[in-house]
């Protein structure tokens, strides 16, 4: 009876000793599962962008083609494996005033937006978005050059990108074409020097424009660039005061 006795008590005591070790590993797979999951969710995010950022270089190069006419049409296919893509037709705009007499050019963009970031097509530029700033990653066909001793030149391509588009799946489909096709370029060139060029630009994002605006600046001219930022407003600007040949150019491609 004894002996019995103590079997019992051992069967008893391997049975608590298996719940406890099974306690204890459930326990140990919960604090990796809670700790564990914003840490994979965050690396998927990071992945996403990374990706995000190397469609929105390829999109960059599609609306260059179309916009000087090196191409008809251009379509890309996007997989989406988070966020969502869409079209903003009035975006922003910019102004060049030479001398005085201002030109003032709408444009629309494309944004990626997944959370707090984005990846944002605008005017020619991919710009990254993040709850602390925003930055130009990829140029726009802005620059300045002072090769001569008499005039500068100042080189500015204005790419609107409009139309509707939406892409929230993970399969969708850009289309890019000329808006139309008698007026979907226009060319404004000084033949007489200008002696004062101002481009403003105003848009969400100017506190990248206004990095890329001065640090274009100061690379070609050096010195400190005359300009400024107003972020309740939007806009930022840059006055180059000197004598430079002007060329101004504006595009429209839609975008569905």
């Amino acid at each position: 009876m004894r002996d019995r006795g103590k079997r019992n008590n051992k069967g008893v005591s391997e049975v608590i000793g298996y719940l406890l070790m099974f306690a204890v590993v459930v326990t140990i797979v919960s604090v990796i599962y809670v700790s564990g999951m914003p840490v994979i969710d965050q690396t998927k995010d990071s992945s996403a962008i990374t990706s995000m950022e190397t469609v929105f270089l390829t999109l960059q190069g599609n609306m260059k083609k179309v916009a000087v006419g090196q191409s008809p049409v251009r379509t890309m296919h996007v997989n989406l494996v988070k966020g969502t893509m869409s079209g903003q037709e009035n975006a922003g705009n910019i102004t060049i005033d030479k001398d005085g007499a201002p030109v003032t050019i709408p444009f629309g963009n494309i944004e990626y937006t997944l959370g707090t970031q984005k990846i944002i097509y605008e005017n020619g530029a991919i710009i990254e978005h993040s709850p602390g700033g925003n930055i130009i990653i990829s140029e726009p066909l802005i620059f300045f050059t002072n090769y001569s001793s008499d005039n500068a030149d100042v080189f500015i391509s204005v790419i609107n990108a409009s139309g509707t588009l939406s892409i929230s799946g993970v399969l969708g489909q850009i289309q890019m074409g000329p808006y139309n096709v008698t007026r979907d370029t226009r060319v404004d060139y000084s033949a007489d020097p200008a002696s004062s060029v101002t481009i403003t630009v105003n848009t969400r994002y100017a506190h990248a424009w206004s990095l890329f605006l001065n640090n274009s600046y100061t690379e070609t001219f050096g010195g400190v660039p005359i300009g400024g930022f107003d972020d309740a407003n939007n806009l930022c600007w840059l006055t180059i005061s000197r004598n430079c040949n002007l060329t101004l150019i504006s595009h429209n491609v839609t975008v569905s």
